[in-house]
């Protein structure tokens, strides 16, 4: 029974240094990407590969149809809403009643 806490305790381990890993790398990653610049100043390399990444865009592979144009069938009128009178009064001030197990004590 011991192994088996052991090894459950050994797998965790490399799993939390993993996670830490993937997370230092992403920020390492971004920083590079945003913080690199080039020499002779111009901005855009064309054999750069941060600068190409950061320049991807997806192009549409199709225009999307336009919507077609709605017709006016009917014009529907709104009802006041009927109110009806309460025969429950609230009082302002109330408050809710104590705990069953207070109560009972």
């Amino acid at each position: 029974m011991g192994f088996n806490g052991q090894q459950r305790g050994g797998g965790r381990s490399w799993r939390f240094l993993l996670a830490i890993f993937c997370v230092l790398l992403v920020a390492v990653t971004g920083t590079l990407q945003v913080a690199h610049i080039h020499a002779d100043g111009a901005d855009a390399h064309a054999n750069c590969s941060l600068c190409a990444v950061a320049h991807v865009t997806l192009l549409p592979v199709q225009t999307p149809a336009p919507a077609p144009p709605a017709q006016v069938v009917a014009v529907l009128r709104s009802v006041a809403p009927v109110i009806l009178p309460s025969a429950l009064s609230t009082f302002a001030l109330f408050t809710r009643p104590p705990p069953a197990g207070i109560a009972a004590a």
